[in-house]
C-alpha cells in the first residue's frame, strides 16, 4: 500500500538509502560526503520543527522524500521555503515525486506564514525541471558554473512561485 506520510527521526536511515545515491553518484545534491545516519535524524529534527518533511511510503519501505525549509536565515526571508525533493533512483518515473509534492504544495498552501516557494536545481536535471514546472514554478535565475563536484563545474537555476500575489 502507497502512503505520504510525515518523516520522523526513526526513518533516517531509509532516507540515507535514498539520498545516499544522490551523494555518492549524481551532481543533484551539491553535498560530497555522506551524513551519518544521527546527522540526518538531526536534520528532520530541525525542519520539521517548522516545515513539513514527507515520506513515500510503500509496503512499509520509504522510496521518496520531499519537504520545505528555511531559505534564508535572516527574518526577512522566512515566508518563502526552499523545496527538496528525493525519490529512490529505482522508483524514478513512478509518479512518486508528483504524489508527494501534491501533499507538500497544498500543506504549504495552507500555512499563512508561507508566501512563496524556491526550488534550487542542479542543471541538468531535466525531471526536476519538469517536476517543478508543473507545479506552477518558473525559472527566475540561472547561475553559471557555482557548484564544483566531481571534478566539474555545475550551474544551479532558481525556480520560484509565490502563492499570495
Amino acid at each position: 500500500m502507497d502512503i505520504v506520510r510525515h518523516v520522523v527521526p526513526e526513518d533516517a536511515a531509509q532516507l540515507l538509502d535514498i539520498y545516499g545515491y544522490y551523494v555518492i553518484n549524481t551532481t543533484c545534491t551539491t553535498e560530497e560526503t555522506l551524513p551519518s545516519t544521527e546527522e540526518m535524524a538531526g536534520r528532520v529534527v530541525r525542519v520539521t520543527q517548522s516545515f513539513p518533511w514527507l515520506g513515500f511510503e510503500r509496503d512499509g519501505e520509504l522510496i521518496g522524500y520531499c519537504y520545505a525549509d528555511i531559505f534564508r536565515t535572516r527574518t526577512a526571508w522566512h515566508r518563502t521555503a526552499e523545496l527538496s525533493v528525493y525519490v529512490h533512483p529505482k522508483r524514478l518515473h513512478d509518479g512518486v515525486g508528483r504524489r508527494m509534492y501534491e501533499k507538500l504544495f497544498k500543506i504549504l498552501e495552507e500555512n499563512r506564514e508561507i508566501h512563496s516557494v524556491i526550488a534550487s536545481i542542479t542543471l541538468p536535471n531535466e525531471s526536476s525541471v519538469r517536476l517543478h514546472e508543473s507545479f506552477g514554478l518558473v525559472k527566475a535565475a540561472h547561475l553559471r558554473q557555482v557548484g564544483y563536484k566531481f571534478g566539474c563545474w555545475m550551474d544551479v537555476g532558481l525556480w520560484h512561485r509565490v502563492f499570495k500575489e
